[in-house]
């Protein structure tokens, strides 16, 4: 299912998955993990969505959407990296994000994922994406069509997983 996003909003991380291709990795501990990604409500100015379509629109690319399946497979990785405390884009099984985001049933065309540990808001963890360039790039890629979300864990302890995609 597929919430489509009419506010335009910027998101930024240092790009850690490629748009043909990806591995991810998932820590910390179980007590701490969110079952099920949560779904953005409405976007604003000041929300993720808002903020990443409003840096998208920036650079000329056209808005994201948000997709469950991308979601679903965000939060597994963000999930595994606290569960196991580490930091990848590759899984402890060995999988890559596109094995992550197939699994899920979204047959990508391309994707890109962005990982960081420690932000509390969206709006950091955005921000330190946006001053690093290869996530950077990642977030303003105009082949990216959607996206998923995700975070584990609580203070310090906080690990986030953007995916960025587009079907074929």
């Amino acid at each position: 299912m597929k919430y489509h996003l009419s506010v335009l909003a910027v998101c930024a991380l240092a790009a850690c998955g490629s748009s043909s291709g990806g591995s991810s990795t998932s820590t910390m501990g179980a007590s701490n993990l969110q079952a099920t990604p949560s779904v953005p409500s409405a976007p604003t100015n000041q929300s993720f969505a808002g903020l990443l379509n409003n840096a998208r629109a920036g650079s000329g690319a056209g808005a994201v959407s948000y997709d469950a399946r991308l979601g679903a497979a965000a939060q597994g990785h963000a999930n595994d990296m606290l569960a196991n405390n580490y930091f990848s884009h590759t899984g402890r099984n060995g999988s890559s994000a596109g094995d992550r985001i197939r699994a899920q049933g979204y047959n990508w065309r391309t994707y890109g994922e962005n990982i960081a540990r420690g932000q509390q808001t969206e709006a950091d963890v955005f921000r330190s994406w946006q001053n690093s360039s290869g996530h950077r790039r990642n977030n303003l890629n105009p082949n990216f069509e959607e996206f998923g979300l995700a975070k584990a864990g609580t203070g310090s302890n906080k690990y986030w997983v953007l995916v960025l995609a587009t079907e074929r």
